[in-house]
């Protein structure tokens, strides 16, 4: 190999290894680490343990000292907690008393040692002498210490871990050690002269793990009194979901009575009615509610049933008073002669004029929208509605509505009966979730008020389905069917357009509302519609398929201009089996102040 080819091959191995350490994850540096940890555990005829931890460190950055961290709460079982008395007998670097400071902190003991206007580095030594009282577990046919004995919650790794416990003599028939992260079953090795029991770690620990060790006793060897309890304190989310008989069959039955009772709702409130007999031939008022898969075949209408407007049939149709019906009202306003629509050369516009006519036989919500449209001028653009008819679609809307109801095609406003059921479908979801907070914390029930947050969950998804048409609303909405279906299958009857060609005019506006505008026009492809055209200017000659063509564009530009709401002002930002590791009683962790 030359010295080219060497040189090439040392940059290579040195790229491979820069990148392949980039790539790696890379801990905080704390600026100290953990050289040694030393437990020397004594178990005590009472029971209580008498425990000296040697914590040897050194700061590579200065520091004022260490704090340690000991759990005092654990949970027993689903309606209590187990608690230890634990008492800091002194702390010192094996000569002298160091300055400390102990409390207790969210349930955990806390030895913060050091001198806040003294700052240390390099190698240090931390001796913590305290009691525990309450630690120590009976069994059926032995006592046992489990203890965790540095934790897991340090944020730097520990060279070595180390325990030393002395039983009474006698006492002790059987050891373990583990080591790693919490849930570990990673043994670590274990030795004994008489009564002086000895556990090492086999490797450093790293940030995260911790060594737990476990001593069988002789029953009665030492005095184990029942554990320390208390009622438990609940913290969510973890406290709060109890598994058990109890909160299931609760959590099951209020979900399914809460969902029985939706049901029976939307089966009163918002199932269709019907009358029981063919209203039309035989008058008799009598109705029940719409069976659950009854299927009612739909018969050819050749006309508007009832003589009922577009807009009136859109809302029967889809139980919404929506933009599409205010198009088509406009268009409907222009055939029937209040106005003419003048398709601009040149640009994506389209002018509308006011040609007077009687309004007398005007629907509220038709005068509204010639209002909004016209008041103060006698012409004006679609680009101009832009942003100022928010109002004025609001308010034909509100008509609509008013009208069906009036009507009484509705047993109550479509509109009302869906914020309402959805508005309590929120409430219910609230209530819920102040019920998983208030009973979780206090009894673990939380699962009682997530069935009744999903019960409001339901309640909120169905709110579109709340509308519920009376008989008679039923009724038209079958004529209103058979209606669609004819002008959706418009070219079965050509051989009657050609006698009557004015209808596409008269119809047009319903073909908006139903959605078939191109199938209504293809029907009269090849007739002459010009001659009873007296409402629409366009860039070409009047025929079927330019002004369906036209139209679907003009109806996409009306939808979007009077739905338009101006923005406000403001800012934003575009940022946005058994023993294990971590099983027993002490553990906890600890840092560097």
């Amino acid at each position: 190999m030359n010295a080219a080819a060497g040189r090439l091959l040392l940059v290579s191995v040195a790229v491979a290894i820069a990148l392949l350490a980039a790539a790696l994850p890379v801990s905080a540096d704390e600026g100290w680490v953990i050289t040694s940890f030393q437990s020397d555990i004594t178990v005590n005829r009472d029971s209580t343990l008498t425990i000296l931890e040697t914590i040897r460190v050194n700061f590579s950055q200065e520091h004022h000292g260490i704090f340690r961290t000991i759990p005092l709460r654990y949970r027993y079982d689903d309606n209590h907690d187990r608690y230890y008395n634990l008492q800091v007998q002194s702390v010192t670097d094996g000569v002298k008393d160091l300055p400390f400071d102990a409390y207790v902190d969210s349930y955990n003991e806390v030895i913060k040692i050091g001198d806040p206007s003294v700052m240390v580095s390099g190698d240090q030594v931390y001796m913590i002498h305290y009691t525990v009282e309450g630690a120590m577990n009976s069994f059926s046919d032995h006592d046992e210490l489990f203890w965790n004995v540095d934790g897991a919650l340090w944020p730097v790794p520990k060279e070595s871990v180390t325990a030393h416990v002395t039983t009474p003599a006698g006492a002790w028939t059987e050891l373990a050690c583990y080591q790693g992260p919490t849930g570990s079953h990673e043994a670590c090795p274990t030795s004994a002269i008489n009564n002086f029991l000895t556990f090492s770690s086999t490797r450093p620990l790293a940030e995260g793990e911790q060594m737990s060790i476990a001593v069988k006793l002789v029953k009665g060897a030492v005095n184990v009194p029942p554990p320390m309890l208390e009622d438990r304190l609940r913290f969510f989310p973890d406290g709060a979901f109890d598994i058990n008989p109890f909160t299931i069959g609760a959590f099951a039955l209020t979900l399914l009575l809460g969902l029985g009772l939706v049901g029976r709702n939307w089966w009163a409130h918002g199932r269709d009615r019907e009358y029981l007999t063919q209203y039309y031939l035989t008058n008799d008022p009598r109705q029940r509610t719409e069976p659950l898969f009854e299927h009612v075949p739909v018969a050819v209408e050749f006309g508007p049933p009832q003589n009922m407007r577009p807009a009136e049939l859109g809302l029967i149709l889809d139980e919404s008073a929506d933009p599409k019906d205010v198009t088509a009202t406009i268009v409907d306003l222009a055939v029937r002669g209040h106005i003419t629509i003048t398709e601009l050369p040149q640009s994506k516009d389209w002018e509308f004029t006011w040609k007077g006519a009687p309004v007398s036989e005007l629907m509220p919500y038709e005068k509204t929208i010639l209002d909004g449209m016209f008041t103060g001028r006698q012409e004006v653009r679609l680009s101009e509605l832009r942003g100022d008819f928010r109002p004025t679609l609001v308010r034909a809307e509100n008509e609509i509505y008013s009208d069906a109801t009036s009507r009484k095609l509705f047993t109550s406003n479509p509109r009302f009966a869906r914020i309402g059921w959805g508005c309590a479908g929120v409430a219910v979801i609230a209530i819920g979730i102040a019920l998983v907070l208030i009973l979780g914390q206090a009894f673990g029930w939380g699962l009682f008020g997530v069935a009744v947050s999903i019960t409001g969950l339901v309640m909120a998804a169905s709110f579109p389905a709340m509308p519920q048409r009376t008989a008679a609303g039923r009724d038209l909405m079958q004529h209103t069917l058979g209606f669609r279906l004819y002008m959706t299958t418009a070219e079965k009857y050509r051989e009657q357009f050609a006698a009557k060609a004015g209808i596409f005019n008269e119809l047009l506006p319903y073909a908006i509302v139903f959605g078939c505008v191109a199938l209504w026009a293809k029907a009269f492809e090849g007739i002459d519609t010009s001659a009873t055209n007296a409402w629409y200017s366009g860039r070409g000659p009047f025929q079927a398929a330019l002004l369906a063509s036209s139209l679907q564009s003009m109806n996409t530009s009306i939808s979007a201009a009077i739905s338009y709401v101006p923005p406000s002002s403001g800012s934003s930002s575009g940022f946005g089996g058994g023993g294990f590791s971590g099983g027993g009683g002490g553990g906890g962790g600890g840092g560097a102040w």
